[in-house]
């Protein structure tokens, strides 16, 4: 029982490192954001949530959040890759494929990282039709 739990707060820890992270590459430095929402004359949400995804995504630190989701995914993948082969060759059971879990874990990081995408441009959002309401 023990063991479920600290499974759980490991993954919850590296879930919240992988988001300060994330949040850290993906949000553009402060300067270079007000003299963009100066410049922003457009008042509809959609179109300002365009916009702040479009800042999010396209800047020279969102590159390290690139990198940062590859590498985690190909740890994901080697991990389980190499569990598979450890139990393979040395339990002495027929064989088995983690290549499902693999790819269900591979998966639910690219939706939580796209979650997170979402909820950032959201909240940048906000922030802009707030500057631009004053």
């Amino acid at each position: 029982m023990n063991t479920i739990w600290q499974s759980y707060s490991e993954v919850i820890v590296m879930l919240l490192i992988y988001s300060g992270l994330m949040t850290y590459f993906l949000v553009p430095f402060q300067k270079k954001t007000q003299a963009q929402n100066d410049q922003l004359n457009q008042k509809s949400f959609k179109s300002v949530f365009k916009d702040s995804l479009r800042e999010l995504v396209f800047h020279k630190k969102a590159i390290f959040a690139l990198a940062l989701l590859g590498f985690s995914l190909l740890c994901i993948w080697l991990v389980y890759d190499a569990n598979e082969s450890h139990y393979n060759e040395h339990s002495g059971y027929p064989p088995i494929s983690t290549n499902l879990e693999a790819i269900y874990s591979i998966c639910g990081l690219i939706i939580y990282t796209v979650i997170l995408l979402f909820v950032l441009g959201y909240r940048r959002t906000l922030n802009v039709l707030k500057v631009l309401k004053k």
